[in-house]
């Protein structure tokens, strides 16, 4: 059993000292609301899978639906 953060770096508490900054699996900081202040200012790439944010502050970018704007 691996222990747990007591921080709560991951909203949904599953992360562990090994995991702690990685974004969910399948995601990329590309598909971050705050993307491109990180990339303005921090140098980040679409592709990156892990947060320089503790902590870690990625939120899923709102998808627009085709015909809605």
């Amino acid at each position: 059993m691996t222990a747990q953060h007591t921080h709560g770096c991951c909203a949904d508490k599953a992360c562990t000292d090994k995991t702690c900054m990685q974004l969910p699996a399948g995601k990329t900081c590309g598909g971050c609301v705050n993307f491109r202040h990180c990339a303005a200012f921090y140098a980040h790439e679409a592709t990156d899978t892990s947060c320089d944010f503790f902590p870690r502050r990625y939120r899923e970018a709102a998808t627009k639906e085709p015909g809605n704007g």
